[in-house]
Parts: C-alpha cells; sequence; structure tokens
C-alpha cells in the first residue's frame, strides 16, 4: 500500500508538472501570436514590415547594382530584434507590404535576391570566424602540448638545480596557461559565432512574399 501510495503522489506530480509546463508553453505561443501572426501557407510566424515603395528596401547610400545592393540598416536592425523575439526552434517567413502601389514582379525577385546575398555574405563572415577561432585554438594547444613536452622531458635532467626548476616550472605553467586559453576559446568563444550562424541560415530558410494594395479614393 505503501509503494502504491508513493508511486500515485510520483503520478499525481508528474501531471502536474507536465499541466504547469503546458500552460507555459501556451503562454509563451500566446504572447508570440500577440505580435506576429502564422503564414496561412507555411504556417510559419510571420513578420510583416510595411515599406512605402519596394526601393525603401534597400540602402539609400549604396551605389550598387540592386542585386548587389545592401539591407536599409534600420530594416536590418527591425529583422534582428523580430528574430530575437522568436525562439530558435520556430521558423519565421517574411511578409513586405508595399503601400499604394502596382505588383512590380522584378523589383520582388530583385530584393530576394539581394536579401539573400545579403545574408549569405554574414553567413560567410560567421564562417570565417569560426575558422579562424577553431585554427588558433588548435595552435594554442600544439604549443601547450610542446610546452609540457618539454617540461616532462627536461625535468629529469634538472637534478635540483634552482635556475633549471625556475625554468621548468615556467614551461608547466605556461602549458597550462596556452592549454586553458585553446579550450576557452574552443569551447566559449566559438558559441557566439555558432548561434549566430544558426540566426542566419534561419533568415535564408525564411520564405519572402510581397502584398501590395492601391488606395482607392473617396
Amino acid at each position: 500500500m505503501c509503494l502504491l501510495s508513493r508511486n500515485t503522489v510520483v503520478i499525481f506530480l508528474a501531471r502536474e508538472y507536465n499541466l504547469g509546463m503546458g500552460k507555459k508553453k501556451k503562454a509563451k505561443e500566446s504572447a508570440l501570436l500577440s505580435l506576429y501572426r502564422r503564414s496561412p501557407v507555411t504556417n510559419n510566424i510571420l513578420i510583416d514590415i510595411a515599406l512605402d515603395k519596394y526601393l525603401d528596401f534597400f540602402h539609400e547610400w549604396d551605389n550598387a547594382t540592386f542585386r548587389k545592393r545592401d539591407i536599409n540598416p534600420g530594416l536590418a536592425e527591425f529583422l534582428d530584434i523580430c528574430s530575437e523575439d522568436i525562439p530558435m526552434n520556430r521558423q519565421f517567413d517574411i511578409n513586405f507590404h508595399i503601400k499604394n502601389i502596382s505588383s512590380d514582379l522584378e523589383k520582388e525577385k530583385l530584393i530576394i535576391a539581394s536579401y539573400s546575398n545579403y545574408y549569405n555574405a554574414l553567413k560567410k563572415l560567421e564562417d570565417r570566424k569560426v575558422k579562424r577561432i577553431t585554427r588558433y585554438s588548435i595552435i594554442l594547444f600544439i604549443i601547450a602540448l610542446g610546452f609540457i613536452f618539454l617540461y616532462i622531458l627536461s625535468n629529469a635532467k634538472a637534478q635540483g638545480q634552482l635556475l633549471p626548476r625556475v625554468l621548468l616550472e615556467g614551461l608547466i605553467i605556461g602549458g597550462w596557461v596556452f592549454m586553458w586559453e585553446a579550450l576557452h576559446m574552443l569551447f566559449f568563444d566559438i558559441l557566439e559565432p555558432f548561434k549566430r550562424k544558426r540566426e542566419l541560415e534561419r533568415f535564408l530558410r525564411a520564405k519572402i512574399t510581397f502584398s501590395s494594395e492601391i488606395e482607392k479614393g473617396d
């Protein structure tokens, strides 16, 4: 009877925990859907952006061709803020609503190409950061192993002499310092570029759509 009672308590607590987690999940979902709507096509979270004209998408001081032109900095910052609002396990799409302008398929294609080029370029920068951190950490790790190996090799020859012992202690301390720095770079410094890469990959997976309407006068 005692065992049955304990099992009942465990089951009850598990149910309460699941109910609590379910309520929290629903609350987070409700908060998210109070800011964004769902895409009727993909069911993903939809970021709606209103533009006065197609050219508002681009950086106004960038003289490159439209396909290679950067995104408007204010728009890019806004998209980053929206991305931070949306959990990483949720995909989002983007809809650009153009005010009082009829649909222009050519300009829409240019915007999609520019969007893709922009975020691919940012992703390449993060890829280079990851490679650079990995390369430096490997170099530091090899230096650390070299110091430790020299310490082990020379330790037997020191024979209690003061100066060699001081140098040996310097080797082992230097070895551990380089080792720690290598591990810190590999397991901590690399986290931020990895996180940013995931964000940029989500941007690149986003489906870009357009809507437009021309307001009729009274």
